[in-house]
């Protein structure tokens, strides 16, 4: 179970080039009093520019990702599609609920048999499997279920019980996070949507490392957001959308952020691509809506993620010869 977190991990960070908008047959099964849904499109992350950068940077090729590949016949490079994840916790919550929706090309049998050999503990609920791994091995109660052979659910015994019950329910997400995710789904390759205000999720020591964005409330003021990142060709977008609670509340959080920005690219101590990475910033307001966006070259956000030591070395390459 952990190598398959491991690899959910992973592969979020090589979503698709093209955002279709959520599937709806996995929004369906988002539990409804969820504060917090997130996803990605990994169908074409092989065709992204910076998904095979990504992609070249996982260890694909290790003994134990081939075993599990062959007891599973499982190729997550090539069989997962699309990703939805929803929790009805927020950040600063202790309770570990949530829920992973897989669409793809599943072996549900090998995927058994194999969790099965590895001492995995399989129970019924309503029909469905629920894989649970070995006696003792895990301190919380972790499950996995394919609801059908291109859908799986993967979470706390609880949520991916849930999951089961509204698909045999014909359950449909509705609701303002539903309309959110679906709209912020649509222009994004991975995307984050939230009904729970901002200051939910940070710590007051969290929040009080922001400055005057915390002392003048804007933090508190923001009651919902979403954003995401969408790859092209060329470039990384970067979005995201604040809710706050007024006008006047979105176009002060707009005007913080922008004098935060000057500081940055004003320094002249910064990183160069950190100063760089600030001068592209765009804002704007739209009535109680704050919009913050970025625009970065692929090769920058490359440089950004590549280890150090391969930094060292890009650096002393020739120009020329510089991705």
């Amino acid at each position: 179970m952990n190598k398959l977190y491991s690899i959910v991990f992973s592969l979020s960070l090589a979503a698709a080039t093209a955002a279709a908008g959520v599937s709806p047959a996995l929004l369906n099964l988002v539990m409804p009093d969820a504060t917090v849904v997130s996803g990605m499109n990994v169908d074409q992350s092989v065709t992204s520019p910076f998904g095979q950068y990504v992609l070249s940077q996982m260890q694909f090729n290790d003994s134990e990702f081939l075993k599990f590949m062959s007891a599973t016949g499982f190729d997550p490079r090539k069989d997962l599609h699309e990703m939805v994840a929803a929790t009805p916790s927020t950040g600063s919550s202790t309770a570990h609920s949530g829920l992973i929706l897989g669409r793809g090309v599943f072996n549900p049998a090998m995927i058994i048999g194999s969790a099965t050999a590895q001492g995995g503990v399989i129970t019924n609920y309503h029909g469905f499997n629920l894989i649970g791994p070995p006696p003792g091995q895990s301190t919380e109660s972790v499950s996995l279920a394919f609801l059908d052979g291109a859908t799986a659910a993967l979470g706390d015994t609880a949520s991916v019980q849930g999951a089961i019950d509204r698909k045999i329910a014909g359950a449909k997400y509705s609701g303002a996070l539903a309309q959110t995710a679906i709209q912020v789904s649509a222009s994004n390759s991975a995307w984050f949507a939230t009904a729970t205000p901002l200051s939910d999720f940070m710590s007051t020591r969290q929040s009080g490392n922001l400055g005057p964005v915390s002392q003048s409330g804007l933090i508190q003021s923001v009651t919902a957001a979403s954003g995401g990142a969408q790859f092209g060709t060329t470039a990384v977008t970067l979005s995201a959308d604040a809710v706050t609670a007024s006008p006047q509340n979105a176009q002060a959080l707009v005007d913080v952020l922008k004098f935060f920005v000057s500081m940055i690219a004003g320094n002249a101590n910064a990183p160069a691509n950190v100063a760089s990475i600030a001068t592209s910033a765009q804002f704007s307001v739209n009535g109680s809506t704050a919009h913050i966006s970025l625009l970065l070259p692929e090769a920058q956000v490359e440089q950004l993620l590549m280890p150090q030591g391969e930094k060292n070395k890009a650096l002393r390459k020739p120009r020329a010869a510089q991705h």
